[in-house]
Order: C-alpha cells, then sequence, then structure tokens
C-alpha cells in the first residue's frame, strides 16, 4: 500500500560506506580552509550521524584527508560533467565481470552520454606514502562487510571499456583531479593516489 513503510525499511541501517562519504563531504567544509572543491553540508543532515561523529577514528581530519579531498575532488568532477549527461558509477565493490556488464549497458545508452567511473588502482602503482591507507580502507571495507573486490590498472580499464562497445575512452588519473582543484592550496590538501577514473562517451 502506498505510503506504508515495512519494518524492514525502517530498521535498514544505511550503507556504512555512503554514510562515510557524506561525513567526509560535510567535513570538507567544516575543517578544510576555503577555497572548497565541493559546498555541501546537506550531506551531513542526510547522513545523521550521533553528536559524536568528529571522534570516529575514520573522521579524523589529518589521517583521512587524502582519502576527504580525493572524494570531495570527484563530486565536482561529475557535477561539472552533468551537462555532459554523466552517468557514474564504482568498481572496487563489484567483479571485472558484473564491471563489464556495466559497461556493456552503459554503451547501449542515447549517443552522447557520458560515463565516469572510479575504479581502485593497484597497490604497486599507488605512491608509498598512500598505501598504508589503502590497506587500512580495505581492513575497514572488509569488517563493514563491503569488501573491495577489484583492483586494476589504467590500462585494464581502458581496455575494459573498448571490449564492451565504447569507442571513446579515456583515463583520468587521480593526481589531474589534484591539479584541477587543488593548485595554489597552501594547506597542503590534496587527493590520495589510490583511485583513478575512467571517461567514456557512447
Amino acid at each position: 500500500m502506498r505510503g506504508k513503510t515495512t519494518a524492514d525499511e525502517q530498521g535498514k541501517a544505511p550503507d556504512s560506506t555512503a554514510v562515510r562519504v557524506a561525513l567526509w563531504r560535510a567535513m570538507h567544509v567544516q575543517v578544510d580552509p576555503p577555497p572548497h572543491v565541493l559546498d555541501d553540508e546537506i550531506s551531513l543532515r542526510l547522513a545523521t550521524p550521533d553528536d559524536g561523529w568528529r571522534r570516529r577514528p575514520d573522521m579524523d581530519p589529518h589521517a583521512t584527508s587524502g582519502f576527504r579531498a580525493a572524494v570531495v575532488a570527484r563530486a565536482r568532477l561529475i557535477e561539472d560533467l552533468v551537462t555532459e549527461q554523466a552517468d557514474r558509477g564504482v568498481t572496487q565493490y563489484v567483479t571485472e565481470e558484473a564491471t563489464a556488464a556495466t559497461l556493456r549497458q552503459i554503451a547501449g545508452l542515447a549517443p552522447g552520454s557520458t560515463l565516469a567511473m572510479t575504479f581502485l588502482l593497484q597497490d604497486e602503482l599507488l605512491d608509498a606514502a598512500d598505501r598504508p591507507g589503502l590497506r587500512a580502507s580495505k581492513k575497514g571495507a572488509q569488517a563493514a562487510g563491503t569488501p573491495f573486490v577489484s583492483f586494476h590498472t589504467p590500462q585494464d580499464m581502458l581496455a575494459l571499456a573498448h571490449a564492451s562497445g565504447f569507442d571513446d575512452a579515456r583515463h583520468m588519473p587521480g593526481a589531474s583531479l589534484a591539479e584541477r582543484y587543488f593548485a595554489g592550496r597552501t594547506d597542503g590538501l590534496r587527493p590520495s593516489s589510490g583511485e583513478d577514473l575512467l571517461l567514456a562517451t557512447t
């Protein structure tokens, strides 16, 4: 019946990864000095965290700064691509087969549609300073029941996109987002190096 909510739906906790991302987006405005890459505190109201959320280990303003910067840079890029009818997705939570199936489906969308898909790099491709952070993230994701299952090289992702039907596909390194949105900052805030993007157009 319309307007009714089941007990299961009421009791279902929000995805912990989605909540963490929402809190990082809000935290960027609260703890990082301007200019802000993304001005979003609505996420905080949507996540409805408890009063002590800023004391969570994964909210440490210094230890998570690279992840926080990567999240807001990715969100800003998606906003900048909205006029190009961007679809978006992440790959670390699904198998390569599921990623390929998703790419094939999106490749069949209307001509001119743009896909922005993030993917985690294989460990050896990360900057040495970011590897401990990735290991900690993997451990946390595993404990939360949302393990990272896929890691890629840029060449692998481009090959997968072309095999799935995209003629126009390019790799966007995470470092390019740093140059695009964080250039000139004096506080040292920069995205971590573990996540790159695939941009593909139908």
